[in-house]
């Protein structure tokens, strides 16, 4: 019984290794703004193998403000090994179009007033950031990236188009002047895109606590008996 259940625990501890380990990193995305196109959010989508990138779409997931849940995707480019796609956001400019390349203008929900505002009626709005999800097929695989103005890896809030932490646009953090690189904003990853969440689930780590705690509870009584 003793040797059952030691192998019991070993088979876990190798399941829990494998779901915590890290995808493996194929390339990077970096950001710009308003650097090549005057108050322009871009991305430099690298591909440092020597397989093209092919089925690449970017998809925007709208989650502050009057873009909150809503999510739309472009076809873009094959990226051929050892290039880079400078993809520039050029949507029109209307209210949900996460894609504008004016996108801190298309509010609606004016906050007219508001001391952190910068620009007058009607630019200032709960527009809402979003996340980007770029995915693509390499070397007959699906590969993924994902990256948020706040959850990126310059570990720090980018600011694209003005919008502040909370989706207020044409606030203090808006550069239409200055511009500038943001950097590497994210790793480009062998596998599947992830659900977003913005935060893990207080409830689910719980459950899953729990049933780790009594999961080991009952391997430490066998091992006894």
């Amino acid at each position: 019984m003793k040797n059952r259940s030691l192998a019991i625990a070993g088979v876990l501890a190798s399941l829990t290794l494998t779901a915590l380990a890290s995808p493996t990193p194929i390339s990077t995305i970096q950001g710009l703004y308003g650097v090549n196109d005057y108050d322009t959010p871009e991305l430099i989508i690298s591909n440092t193998t020597a397989d093209p990138f092919t089925n690449v779409t970017l998809t925007l997931t709208g989650y502050q403000g009057e873009n909150n849940g809503i999510v739309q995707s472009q076809v873009i480019s094959d990226i051929a090994g050892g290039t880079s796609l400078d993809y520039f956001w050029t949507g029109s400019d209307y209210q949900g179009n996460l894609f504008a390349y004016d996108y801190d203008d298309t509010g609606g929900n004016s906050q007219a007033g508001n001391p952190l505002c910068v620009q007058p009626y009607p630019y200032c709005a709960y527009v809402g950031n979003f996340y980007v999800t770029f995915t693509a097929t390499w070397n007959g695989q699906s590969i993924y990236s994902q990256f948020s103005p706040s959850d990126n890896a310059t570990g720090g809030f980018i600011g694209w188009e003005g919008l502040d932490p909370n989706g207020l646009s044409e606030t203090i953090y808006d550069d239409h002047s200055t511009g500038g690189p943001n950097g590497v904003l994210a790793n480009i990853y062998e596998g599947t895109a992830p659900p977003i969440t913005t935060t893990p689930e207080p409830s689910t780590l719980m459950l899953l606590g729990s049933g780790l705690i009594g999961l080991a509870g009952l391997l430490r009584r066998r091992v006894a008996a």
